[in-house]
């Protein structure tokens, strides 16, 4: 790896190698899950990328649900920044919030893009609804485990995960999971209709 990419960010340098050939893709994809002491075809791809950022953890699973995307061609021409792309519309609720939020807060967390595929699939909205709760209660190592799972499940459906927010989650987990939790159940409820909601 060169020196021009060992200084970008962790997360740029991960969805790189996650396009790199089948053959990289497959070692990082097989990390999906596991603790870090199983892992260890990852970290000729990840060590130095990630080194100096912490939340070592963090960044290897991100890595591995990175690669479980498959590039498809995308004949929209639209934009990864686009509103469509988020599944934002113009009925957003977190866009009328009076509320001013700074860019990075406005990216969709997980529970936003739960609440997308619950919008976009209405008869599905009770199983994400029970998704967003159960894993705010999860430890740290039942989360990484099910992550893959429910991302692969998303990916199904067509919903891009925001890998750079998850990321940063997943290293505060450790720190303050109640906090990540609440931001994800927040996300979540806000944009599902309450007629979509197990009450």
């Amino acid at each position: 790896m060169t020196n021009a990419a060992a200084t970008t960010t962790p997360s740029s340098t991960t969805s790189a190698a996650c396009a790199a050939p089948q053959r990289i893709r497959s070692r990082l994809e097989n990390g999906r899950g596991q603790p870090l002491t199983e892992c260890p075809r990852m970290d000729a791809y990840l060590a130095k990328p990630c080194q100096g950022f912490g939340a070592r953890r963090a960044h290897y699973t991100i890595a591995a649900l990175i690669a479980l995307e498959r590039p498809v061609p995308d004949w929209t021409e639209t934009t990864p920044s686009s509103p469509a792309h988020h599944g934002l519309d113009q009925d957003d609720p977190l866009e009328s919030e009076p509320a001013l939020l700074d860019a990075w807060a406005r990216r969709p967390n997980l529970g936003r893009t739960l609440a997308d595929a619950a919008r976009a699939h209405p008869h599905t909205a009770a199983g994400w609804q029970r998704e967003v709760e159960v894993m705010g209660v999860l430890s740290a190592d039942l989360l990484h485990t099910r992550l893959p799972h429910t991302i692969r499940r998303l990916l199904s459906l067509g919903l891009a995960c925001d890998f750079a927010v998850l990321l940063e989650d997943l290293a505060q987990w450790d720190f303050d999971p109640l906090e990540v939790a609440g931001r994800w159940r927040h996300a979540f409820f806000l944009t599902v209709p309450d007629t979509l909601l197990e009450l």
